[in-house]
């Protein structure tokens, strides 16, 4: 079973999104529990599971579409395109399990006429990116917009709006900014693929915008991008910072973070390689990692149940290597972590089930306490005679 979804997320090309957006629409999910207000119930917990399983399917049916209509142009340009080595039984069943997984959960997720016009743009906006009419794709400036639409906004809003219907709240204006500022993060991260990406485009005549406006219009244009998205992200921190004094949090915590990835970027910011250095993913890890992080914290106060995400948390939103840290911290380093959760957690309910024992053997005649014996040891007395 494990082998068969690590295979299937090879094929959908699971580590271009897995990491990449992926956690920071869950992110945003956390943020619509705190929010919204919502406790953790049974429905609101389906709820999560299924956005998570719809996320993931949105993300696997798109990669699957662009990998199926690209199997002649990365044939051309030398790229490996694992679904050509795939079976068509197998592409079908591949296709299948993909859409079921974008889906099915709508059969219960809530639903209005905005949000169903959301679910139907996103697979329009799959279909003429990658189908071999329109082929937008290869349309440069249209293409990064097509691409930060389905990848980044849409999936944004579409969050926002399934959550905001299941807590029956109208409270939807703080929205709009962070779309705004999460479409200049899709298309700085589009524009970094091409760039990646330049040489077998090229390959496959491909034409992207790099090419067309040069190296020095591109470094410039990822500059602008990423200024605006910090510019954006701010704007509507300190909006819903204002609403809701707790946000403050975030708003210390992102600036924190900016600050300490550009010193660490900074002697390597070379404007004229800025498309092809690090200064180039400034934000990337704060929107993977941290904000995830800073909103699952939100959530927790809403409900402290919320506690629950923390293990799924751990296993989905971070890399290997920070998965094996949180579990180690957890399970076999951190003395201080062991003892808390003996002190609050183990220990109470070691007294409550003593307690349980205890009366229940009462409640038949039997006091432990005065025959000074375990409950395991009376029995063992009993069945001796």
């Amino acid at each position: 079973m494990i082998q068969a979804a690590e295979k299937i997320l090879q094929l959908t090309r699971a580590k271009d999104w897995r990491l990449s957006f992926v956690p920071f629409i869950i992110g945003c999910v956390y943020l619509w529990l705190w929010w919204f207000e919502i406790e953790l119930s049974i429905s609101s917990l389906l709820l999560f599971i299924l956005s998570f399983i719809t996320t993931f399917g949105f993300a696997a049916l798109g990669y699957f579409i662009n990998e199926f209509f690209d199997k002649e142009v990365d044939a051309k340009a030398g790229k490996i395109n694992k679904l050509a080595f795939l079976p068509p039984l197998y592409q079908t069943l591949l296709f299948i399990g993909c859409a079921a997984a974008t889906f099915l959960p709508w059969l219960w997720l809530p639903l209005n006429q905005t949000s169903v016009l959301l679910f139907a743009c996103e697979i329009f906006l799959f279909l003429i990116y990658s189908l071999p009419f329109p082929r937008l794709k290869e349309t440069p400036l249209i293409s990064g917009f097509i691409d930060s639409g389905y990848a980044y906004v849409v999936p944004l809003l579409l969050s926002f709006y399934t959550y905001s219907l299941f807590a029956h709240s109208e409270n939807i204006q703080m929205i709009y900014v962070l779309a705004a500022a999460v479409f200049m993060i899709g298309f700085r991260n589009i524009t970094i693929h091409h760039v990646n990406d330049i040489f077998k485009d090229k390959l496959s005549s491909t034409i992207t915008l790099p090419q067309v406006i040069g190296v020095n219009a591109t470094n410039r244009l990822v500059l602008v991008l990423l200024l605006q998205e910090i510019f954006l992200v701010l704007v509507w921190s300190l909006i819903l910072a204002l609403q809701q004094p707790l946000f403050w949090l975030w708003v210390i915590i992102y600036l924190g973070s900016l600050g300490f990835r550009y010193y660490l970027l900074a002697p390597k910011f070379r404007l004229s390689f800025l498309s092809i250095g690090p200064f180039r993913h400034l934000t990337d890890p704060i929107y993977q990692y941290v904000f995830p992080g800073v909103t699952l914290l939100l959530a927790i106060t809403t409900d402290y149940k919320w506690l629950v995400l923390v293990p799924f948390h751990i296993a989905f939103m971070l890399t290997e290597a920070m998965q094996k840290i949180a579990w180690d911290t957890i399970y076999h380093k951190s003395r201080a972590l062991k003892y808390v959760g003996i002190r609050t957690i183990v220990v109470p309910i070691k007294i409550m089930g003593n307690y349980a024992i205890y009366y229940s053997f009462l409640a038949v005649g039997a006091n432990l306490r005065k025959e000074n014996m375990s409950a395991w040891a009376y029995i063992k007395k009993k069945a001796g005679r």
